[in-house]
Order: C-alpha cells, then structure tokens, then sequence
C-alpha cells in the first residue's frame, strides 16, 4: 500500500529504501524508509485526521515553517495500516538523532516562534477540526486511577512506588483537579460569551521546533480551534518566558497540561508493566509532575 501511494513507480521500492524503526515519540511508533518519515499514530487523546489536512493546507498558503505531511496518489494524507492510522513526511535527519530542540533557544528564534504561531492564529482556512470544550482530556479516568493507585493495587514493578507517591500527594492532586472544575467552568463561561476562535498548534515545545536561522514547527497532530492561550501557556511551560493573555485561560491550560500526563503515566503504572526503560523515563516524568 504505501510503496503505491508513494513509490517511485507503481510496485517499487527505490525511494523507500530499508526501513529502520526510530525509537521516537510517545505518541507514535517512527520509522526512516529512504526519504520518507512514517508516522504509525497511537495518540493517546484521540487521532484527528483533519489536523493532517489542516497541516498541509496551511504549509500550501505559504507557511513554509510548518512541516507538514504528504499526500500520497491517491490524494490521501492519512493512511491506515494493521488498523492503525499512518502520515508519512518527508525526513530530516535533525529531527530524526533528536536534534530538533538544539541545545538552546536563542531571543531571535523564540521571536520568530511566537511570530510563526501569530500567523498560524490569523489564518482564515476553515477547517472541519476539533473545537476547544474546557473538558478535561482524562474525563473522569484520573479520579479512578488515583484511586487504584491509592489502593495499593497494582500488577508490577512500580505499583508499590506508586501508592506511596499518590498517598503522599493525595491531598495536593484533589486540590487541583478540584482547582481545574472551577477554572474550566469559568473558562467555558468566557468562551460562550465571547468565542475566539483560533488555529492552535497545542504543544510548541522543544522537541516540536527545529531551530534553523528561522524555525521549522512539528508535530501538527494537535491542531484545533480554541483560545490562542493554548499556544501561550506551552511557549511559557517549554520556554521560561512570561505567560501572555488571560490568567483564567492560561491556568486552565497548565493544570489541563499536568494533570493530563499525571493521568498518563499513572495509567500506565497501575496496569501490567515491566519496569523497562520507558517505564523508568515516565516515572521520572510523573515524579515530576505529582
């Protein structure tokens, strides 16, 4: 399927080349064939097809800093294989040894990052994408996993850390997640009266931003219409720069932000696991956050 859609010639191979699996990506499994970038999604909050359009509609109007996906022959952006959905981009060798955060950002590059996202905001493409609802991406998941966690229930290696790190922290995770009912609340109350629609990237973070003499964006997956502090409120959780826009939106932003990886990775660690080393990094992630 995907050497017809974006072999060469019909039946070959050539421009695939061997295909190497690239241990990249929380998000999806990546492999390097040829000059191609395949991207096996496995998103965790939801897969958009729309937001691969999107990407290569605003890539087509002149946004040459926006990576965007290619469409295969057939006119398809995203693909499906095994079940699973799959985008292919062109490679880059940065992004793939993991270079596209640099080693630092400098004043003229996080210039020209907020100016890129500017722009993406004042686009008037009308895209059929997901539309900001101030729910939480977790639903109602957290509270039953704290629970479990809690319990002292658990199938491996880290179950018996994590009840510790959960009872410790109890009260400090109830005091949030009732923190973000109240601020999603009024957010949605501000959004209803007074509706901003904008395109939003979602996360502008370091490893999302190939810093050139200008920037390259990556990682449109996310793309969606909601409050431009979306955007904000990453730029100053990546970058250490001073938040801008209302303080209502970018709180609602920031817990929405920790309170989703803390559902992540406690998810993960009261279900069967192993103790590898994915499971070590996204403790060390979760210790962080908690």
């Amino acid at each position: 399927m995907m050497i017809d859609e974006f072999g060469e010639e019909s039946g070959s191979s050539s421009s695939f080349g061997s295909v190497n699996f690239l241990p990249m990506g929380e998000d999806s499994w990546s492999y390097r064939c040829g000059r191609y970038w395949v991207s096996v999604r496995r998103d965790l909050a939801g897969h958009f097809p729309a937001a691969y359009e999107g990407t290569l509609l605003l890539r087509e109007s002149g946004k040459e800093f926006v990576l965007a996906p290619l469409r295969g022959r057939s006119g398809r952006i995203v693909h499906t294989v095994d079940g699973f959905p799959v985008v292919v981009f062109p490679y880059l060798a940065r992004a793939a040894r993991g270079t596209a955060n640099g080693t630092g950002i400098t004043a003229a590059q996080l210039d020209s990052l907020v100016r890129r996202l500017e722009e993406v905001h004042r686009s008037d493409l009308r895209l059929r994408l997901p539309v900001e609802d101030f729910r939480p991406p977790f639903e109602k998941g957290l509270e039953e996993v704290l629970a479990i966690a809690a319990s002292g229930v658990g199938t491996g290696p880290m179950s018996q850390a994590l009840h510790r790190l959960v009872s410790r922290r109890w009260d400090h995770l109830q005091e949030q997640l009732r923190e973000f009912s109240v601020v999603a609340t009024s957010c949605a109350d501000i959004w209803q009266r007074s509706p901003d629609h904008v395109l939003t990237h979602g996360d502008p973070s370091r490893a999302n931003v190939l810093l050139t003499e200008d920037v390259l964006i990556l990682d449109w997956g996310g793309l969606m219409w909601s409050p431009p502090e979306r955007d904000w409120s990453a730029i100053s959780r990546h970058f250490g720069v001073p938040p801008r826009g209302r303080a209502e939106m970018l709180r609602f932003y920031e817990l929405r932000w920790n309170l989703g990886e803390i559902a992540e990775y406690v998810t993960r660690f009261v279900n069967p696991h192993t103790g590898d080393a994915d499971d070590q990094a996204m403790w060390q992630r979760l210790v962080r956050y908690v």
